[in-house]
C-alpha cells in the first residue's frame, strides 16, 4: 500500500489523543475512603474485569476511528502491483517491449502495446512527484519522458516489426542506475510475455540477476503481463524466393492458430512482384502448410522484389512477408581430405552432372585450400580434424557465416582434438547380421527438414555396420535407433558445423545410396550459396544491415499505399542503399504465441510483482484510491462506540408504597 500525500500520516500521532484523555482522568481523581460505600464496592468487586475490558475496548475504537480518519486524509493506493512504502520513489524506469506481436489486437480495437500509455499516466496521476525514464526494446536507449501523457505520442514507444530480448535490455538498465544515482528506483517491465522476447534460457539472467542485487538500492521490479491474445491468427512468410526458367518460384508457410486443423480453408493471398499486383488462392489445412507458388517473369527477368500478404486479422504485422530474387549464385563446394573412394563421393554428391550452379573442387593441399576459403559456399572435411593455421581459417569462414561438413578418419581410435568441441569416440561395429539403424531427425526445420507438401527426406534408409560416437556439446539434428547422435550441429557465429557420425563407403554405412547425404550436402550448398547472392533477406533492426553514413535506406515497395515510409531498424518492407535491395522482415519467432509462465517468471526474477493487464479495459490503472474505506472505518469504530458508551437496561423496580 502506497499514499498519494504520505505526509500527513505525521498526524496519525492524534490517534494518541484518546490515550492521553484516558490517562489524564484518571491522574485527576484522588481515591478517599468512605465506610458507607465499602458494601457497594464490594458488590461492584464481581463485575469490574468486566467493565474494564469494555472500557479498553472502547479506548481502541477511539483511537482506531482517529488513525483511519488520518490514513483517509493521506490517500491510500491499494494495488498487487505495489509494494509498502512506493510512493517514495525517486524515479521508475518503464522497460517496454516494441516487439511486433505488441501490436495483436485481441478486441479488434485496440493493439496491446495501446494499453500502456492509460496505464503509466493513470499509475503516475496517484504517485505524485516521480521521475519516468523508458528504456525500449528497439534503440535499447534510455530516454526521459517530461510527463507520462507525452508516452503515447513518442516514437521510441510505438510498435516495430523487431523482435525484444528482455535479459539484453535488463543489463542494459544496470549500468545506467548505477550512473543515475536516483535513489529508490522499481523497474517496470511492459511485455506481452511472449517466450521468444523473454528468453528463458538465455544465459543472461544470472548475470542480471547478481548485479540487481548487488546496486546500493536494489530496485523493486514489477511486470505489467499483457497476456491478452486473438483468438485466431493467420501469418505468412516466404521462406525462399528463386528463378528457375523463366519463373518466379517462391516457397510459402502459412501458419494457423486458433482455427480447426482438420477443416481445411481456401484464403486469398495478394502477391506483388516489383509493384506489380496479382491475387491467387490458398488451400490451407492443419496448423501449417507449405505451398510453392510460381509466377511468370517477363522475358529477361531475373532479379526484382515483391511481397506477399494475407487479408488483415486481429494481428497485421504477421499478415505480410516481403522478398528480393536474383539468379542463383554459383555454390562452390571445397572437398577436404585424403585421396580415395570417399572424396570421389562426396564430390559426385556435391556437384551432380547436369545440375546447375554446383562446382566441387579437391585442392592437393592445405595450403591450396586455405587459398580458395574466401570464394567457398561450403567445406567438406573428411579424415584427421584440422590442425594449426587451417583450424583458425576454418573457424574464421564459420564464424562469417560458412557451412562446413564434417565426417570422421577411416580408424578404429577415437579424435583427441576437438574441433569447436566437439570430436569422434573410438569406432563402434554392430553385432553380426544387425544395423546402426537411423531412426529420428528434425523434420521441422534445419537441413533435414521436410520438403515441400510435407514430404519426409528418406533419411530412414540409412543404415551403418561401423560408426564413431559424437562426443562434447551439440545440437541432435538425427538419432541411431539407440539413441546416438548420427548427425551434430554447432552454430558458430553466423554459420555452422555439421558432424556426421559415420563415412559414406559400403565397408561403414550406406550413406553412399544418397538417402541422407544427398539432401544434405545440397541444402548447405544452397545455404552457403545465398552469402553471395545480390538477393539479401534481413531481419529488422538486425546489426547485419546495410550501412552508409551518406546515403538513407529508401522504402521500394507499396505495401503501405503509394507513398511507404518506415526505416529498416524498426519497419518491415524492401530498401535500396545505393545500388543494393535488400528485404527486411519481422523475425520469425514473433509468429510464436507461446508465452511465458509465472512459475517460470518468479525462477527468473525472485521477488518480481507480476500484475496481469487488460488492454480492453475501459478505464486501465495500476492502482484505485482506498480512502472511502478508511472513511467507512473510521465511521463504523465511531458507531461501535457509541453504542456501548449507552447505559446498561435496568428492570424497573416496583414502589413499596403502591403495593395493595
Amino acid at each position: 500500500m502506497s499514499f498519494t500525500s504520505p505526509w500527513l500520516l505525521w498526524a496519525l500521532f492524534a490517534a494518541s489523543i484518546p490515550i492521553i484523555i484516558h490517562l489524564v482522568n484518571r491522574w485527576r481523581h484522588r481515591s478517599v475512603h468512605w465506610a458507607a460505600m465499602e458494601f457497594l464496592l464490594r458488590a461492584a468487586r464481581e463485575t469490574r474485569g468486566t467493565k474494564k475490558l469494555l472500557h479498553y475496548l472502547i479506548l481502541a475504537l477511539r483511537v482506531l476511528a482517529v488513525a483511519a480518519l488520518v490514513t483517509a486524509f493521506a490517500r491510500p493506493l491499494l494495488s498487487s502491483f505495489f509494494g509498502w512504502g512506493s510512493s517514495g520513489l525517486n524515479e521508475v524506469l518503464l522497460v517496454l517491449d516494441r516487439s511486433a506481436s505488441m501490436d495483436a489486437r485481441p478486441d479488434k480495437t485496440n493493439s496491446l502495446r495501446d494499453a500502456i500509455p492509460p496505464l503509466v499516466e493513470s499509475t503516475f496521476a496517484q504517485l505524485g512527484s516521480c521521475r519516468l525514464s523508458l528504456l525500449d526494446s528497439t534503440t535499447g536507449a534510455v530516454t526521459q519522458i517530461p510527463a507520462p501523457e507525452a508516452l503515447a505520442d513518442l516514437t521510441v514507444s510505438k510498435t516495430t516489426d523487431g523482435g525484444a530480448d528482455i535479459p539484453a535490455l535488463l543489463q542494459k538498465a544496470i549500468p545506467y542506475l548505477e550512473e543515475s544515482g536516483s535513489g529508490k528506483t522499481e523497474i517496470w517491465i511492459a511485455s506481452d510475455m511472449q517466450a521468444s522476447s523473454w528468453k528463458p534460457d538465455s544465459p543472461l539472467w544470472p548475470s542480471v540477476r547478481q548485479r540487481l542485487d548487488a546496486l546500493a538500492i536494489p530496485p523493486a521490479i514489477r511486470i505489467m503481463a499483457l497476456r491478452d491474445r486473438p483468438e485466431s491468427n493467420r501469418g505468412i512468410r516466404v521462406r525462399q524466393a528463386q528463378v528457375n526458367n523463366g519463373r518466379l518460384v517462391l516457397d510459402l508457410e502459412v501458419l494457423r492458430q486458433g482455427f480447426n486443423p482438420n477443416q481445411p480453408e481456401n484464403v486469398p493471398v495478394h502477391l506483388s512482384v516489383d509493384n506489380a499486383a496479382a491475387s491467387a488462392t490458398l488451400q490451407l489445412a492443419g496448423e501449417t502448410t507449405t505451398i510453392k507458388k510460381e509466377i511468370p517473369l517477363p522475358q529477361g527477368k531475373e532479379s526484382g522484389f515483391g511481397f506477399v500478404s494475407l487479408p488483415h486479422d486481429d494481428f497485421t504485422r504477421d499478415d505480410l512477408s516481403f522478398f528480393t530474387f536474383a539468379p542463383r549464385p554459383l555454390a562452390n563446394i571445397l572437398i577436404c581430405g585424403p585421396p580415395g573412394e570417399v572424396g570421389k563421393t562426396l564430390s559426385l554428391m556435391s556437384a551432380p552432372p547436369g545440375l546447375p550452379n554446383r562446382k566441387a573442387s579437391m585442392p592437393g593441399s592445405t595450403r591450396a585450400a586455405q587459398t580458395k576459403l574466401a570464394s567457398q559456399s561450403m567445406v567438406v572435411w573428411y579424415g584427421p580434424p584440422p590442425r594449426a593455421e587451417m583450424e583458425e581459417k576454418l573457424r574464421t569462414f564459420i564464424e562469417e557465416g560458412g557451412l562446413v561438413l564434417f565426417l570422421p578418419d577411416d580408424t578404429a581410435h577415437g579424435t583427441r582434438h576437438p574441433f569447436l568441441g566437439v570430436s569422434w569416440g573410438a569406432m563402434e561395429t554392430a553385432p553380426p547380421d544387425e544395423y546402426y539403424r537411423l531412426e529420428t531427425w528434425d523434420r521441422e526445420r534445419g537441413f533435414l527438414r521436410d520438403g515441400s507438401g510435407q514430404a519426409a527426406i528418406p533419411a530412414n534408409r540409412l543404415r551403418a555396420v561401423r560408426r564413431k560416437p559424437l562426443l562434447g556439446k551439440y545440437r541432435t539434428l538425427a538419432s541411431w535407433h539407440d539413441g546416438a547422435c548420427a548427425v551434430a550441429q554447432v552454430r558458430y557465429g553466423t554459420g555452422s558445423a555439421l558432424f556426421l557420425g559415420t563415412l559414406p563407403r559400403y565397408s561403414w554405412s550406406n550413406l553412399a545410396d544418397g538417402h541422407l547425404l544427398l539432401p544434405l550436402l545440397q541444402r548447405m550448398a544452397d545455404r552457403g550459396a545465398e552469402r553471395f547472392s545480390t538477393a539479401i533477406s534481413l531481419r529488422v533492426n538486425d546489426p547485419a544491415l546495410p550501412q552508409s553514413a551518406t546515403d538513407t535506406p529508401v522504402r521500394m515497395d507499396n505495401a503501405q499505399g503509394t507513398h511507404p515510409s518506415g526505416s529498416p531498424a524498426d519497419t518491415a518492407g524492401v530498401y535500396r542503399l545505393g545500388a543494393q535491395t535488400y528485404a527486411v522482415n519481422r523475425p520469425w519467432s514473433e509468429d510464436n504465441p507461446d508465452q511465458i509462465t509465472d512459475e517460470k517468471l518468479r525462477l527468473l526474477l525472485p521477488g518480481a510483482s507480476i500484475s496481469s493487464m487488460h488492454s480492453t479495459a475501459e478505464t486501465p490503472s495500476l492502482v484505485q484510491e482506498a480512502w472511502k474505506l478508511f472513511l467507512i472505518i473510521s465511521l463504523a469504530c465511531l458507531l461501535l462506540e457509541a453504542f456501548l458508551c449507552l447505559p446498561r437496561h435496568t428492570a424497573k423496580r416496583p414502589n413499596p408504597a403502591t403495593r395493595p
